[in-house]
Parts: C-alpha cells; sequence; structure tokens
C-alpha cells in the first residue's frame, strides 16, 4: 500500500516532454501513485483524465481514441475528453438512463515551452481548479528546451530529492575530467533566501573547482533554486547569454521516481558542440542512477539515516517545507515558508 503522506498535492508534476503525446494517442502515466491518461483534443489542447474506466476499473489508456472520444476495451463505454460519458453501447435503444451523469476526473493540466505538467488536487472535486500556476520555466513561451534526458530512480521522492539538492555527493559521484576531483576539495560558502515554495542559492560566480562552469566565460553567473514538489531551477548568465537546466523529479510511486533534465541555451557555441555535451549530460545523469541502486540496496535492510551538519541543511529544509505544506492542505490554511536567510558551508 502506497503510503499517501509521502506525495504532496495541490501541485503541479512534470508529465514527459511534448513529443510523447502524438495526436491520436493516448499516454498512460503513474504519478504519485494515480494512474493518468493523457491525449490531446482535435484542436491539439492536451487533456488528462483519471485512467480508470468508472465501470469496472479498467484504464481508459488500453481502449480507442477516435473524434474526441475515449472508448473502453472492456464494455466500450465512451467519454468525452473533459471525462463525461456519452454513451453506453449495451443500453438498451429506450433507457432512460441519462449516462452524461457519469464522470471520469479530469486533471488540470498545461503545455508550455514542449514540456507537460498536470496539477494533482488534494480531493478530486468537479472542475477543480488549481490553487497556483504552473512552475516558472524561465523561457519566454516561444522559446523550447533542446534536450530532454529521463531516467527512474530506484528510490522514493523524498531520497530522490535529498540526492537532488545534496552538496556534498557531487566530488564523490561525479568524479570527472570536465568536472571536478576529489583531489581538489574546497570549502564553499552560499548564501540562501527563501522563496514561494522553497529555497534558492542566491546568484553568484560559480566555484573555481568546477571545470564545467570554468569554460563558459564573460562575467559568469549562477542561480539555484529547489522548490517542492522536486523542481530544481538553475539559471546561468554569461554575458548576455543564458543557459536554463532545469531536473524535475516526478514521483511514480513509493519505489520509483522519474528525474528528468531539461536544459536550453542561447549560447551559439553549444549548439555545435552539442553532441558531445548530449553524451557528457547523460553521462552526469547515469552517475547519479549509478550511486541510487546502490542506494536502494542498502536501504533494503531498513538502516538508521542522518542528516548531519550545514552540508545537509538543505535536505532538513526540504522536510520541513513538505511537512507545513501537507499541514496547510489539511488545514486550508495559508502555507508559510519557514526558511529565513542563511550563509551555509561545506567542502566540495
Amino acid at each position: 500500500m502506497t503510503d499517501q503522506a509521502l506525495f504532496l498535492k495541490n501541485l503541479w508534476y512534470f508529465a514527459f516532454h511534448s513529443s510523447h503525446l502524438k495526436p491520436g494517442k493516448l499516454v498512460g502515466r503513474e504519478i504519485v501513485g494515480e494512474r493518468i491518461v493523457f491525449g490531446r483534443d482535435s484542436n491539439g489542447k492536451v487533456f488528462a483524465l483519471r485512467d480508470n474506466c468508472p465501470h469496472r476499473g479498467v484504464p481508459l489508456s488500453h481502449g480507442w481514441f477516435k473524434d474526441d472520444t475515449l472508448q473502453c476495451c472492456y464494455h466500450g463505454w465512451m467519454f468525452n475528453t473533459q471525462g463525461v460519458c456519452t454513451g453506453i453501447p449495451a443500453m438498451p435503444p429506450d433507457a432512460t438512463f441519462d449516462a452524461s451523469k457519469i464522470k471520469v476526473f479530469q486533471y488540470p493540466v498545461e503545455e508550455k515551452n514542449d514540456t507537460i505538467w498536470v496539477y494533482v488536487p488534494e480531493k478530486k472535486l468537479p472542475n477543480t481548479k488549481p490553487k497556483e500556476p504552473a512552475p516558472n520555466l524561465l523561457l519566454a513561451p516561444d522559446k523550447k528546451f533542446k534536450h530532454v534526458e529521463t531516467v527512474i530512480m530506484p528510490a522514493d521522492i523524498d531520497h530522490s530529492v535529498i540526492g537532488l539538492i545534496d552538496p556534498a555527493h557531487v566530488t564523490f559521484v561525479h568524479q570527472s575530467w570536465y568536472w571536478r576531483s576529489a583531489k581538489k576539495l574546497k570549502l564553499k560558502e552560499k548564501h540562501f533566501e527563501p522563496t514561494a515554495k522553497g529555497f534558492k542559492m542566491v546568484r553568484h560566480t560559480p566555484s573555481s573547482n568546477s571545470k564545467g562552469y570554468g569554460i563558459l566565460k564573460g562575467g559568469t553567473s549562477t542561480e539555484i533554486t529547489f522548490e517542492i514538489p522536486g523542481i530544481r531551477t538553475e539559471h546561468i548568465q554569461v554575458g548576455n547569454k543564458e543557459v536554463v537546466s532545469i531536473t524535475v523529479l516526478t514521483p511514480i510511486n513509493d519505489k520509483q521516481t522519474e528525474l528528468t533534465h531539461i536544459f536550453y541555451t542561447s549560447i551559439g557555441l553549444a549548439n555545435l558542440l552539442w553532441a558531445p555535451l548530449k553524451r557528457l549530460g547523460k553521462q552526469f545523469i547515469g552517475q547519479d542512477l549509478g550511486v541510487f541502486q546502490k542506494l536502494n540496496e542498502g536501504l533494503q535492510s531498513n538502516p538508521t539515516l542522518s542528516l548531519i551538519g550545514e552540508p545537509d541543511m538543505q535536505a532538513r529544509w526540504y522536510y520541513e517545507i513538505k511537512r507545513l505544506w501537507h499541514k496547510a492542505q489539511q488545514t486550508d490554511e495559508p502555507f508559510v515558508n519557514p526558511i529565513k536567510p542563511q550563509t551555509l558551508h561545506w567542502v566540495t
């Protein structure tokens, strides 16, 4: 049984890149333990419904989709893209039953910069409206991400988030000639401020022992933001050019979390070096996947875990933000971010 307290609700979750949703096709996904079917209507607009026929529970994603109608593969019940039942083939012609009273829950969904996001509410009420806008991806509406890479992490959302925001693992997991070495450790001092649903490492000059930043010239600076449910955004400015690197975590269930990296840059040199950059990106994510496979092995024995000192402070912030967000949704009170401006130190 999935522990529902593990997942935060009344938030937007990344579903997939727009290229995965072809016209006339249905895509079923499991997100925060809920099964959701996605599709595009005849105008190309994305819709998202609970992926269960209300008759016998068969996933609608296993059925057919034509002329803006989803049809269940079991008994042929039909639904429009708003989830309203439009027909029950087995009903006799003289039946007076109003099929439109049967409805499949419709999730709010938004498509932006060629990415698709779904809002998962705490309560499945008719005509659910999001309590907040979809995440800010830092791109103009006409811009599209140049690269999307996805892997499945064998861990729940909490372990995945801690791995995403943990500064101390970088030196040891990502030992590469193009990034940094465990032989070149350096004391770091980073200033943090709260955001609407998380915290940010305020804009600063990248560390001198990070070779990946070293190739960028012209007054390079970076700002890194983390917000629940699991979105890490890095905005790098290089003169009048920019890099937007977003890593987003989508909890599938209590055993698996999908990690997706989406990337944009206006730096022309990146287009010339795109093939090797993609290979390096795959290697970077592959290193994280490798250590998470080892983590999964270790967690099988249910060991006692700990968070120690300033290197683990961001993880403690995450747990406290998560606790207060969940409480606010249960009490229907405004969420108040507990994070205060603070300076942290660690060695990497």
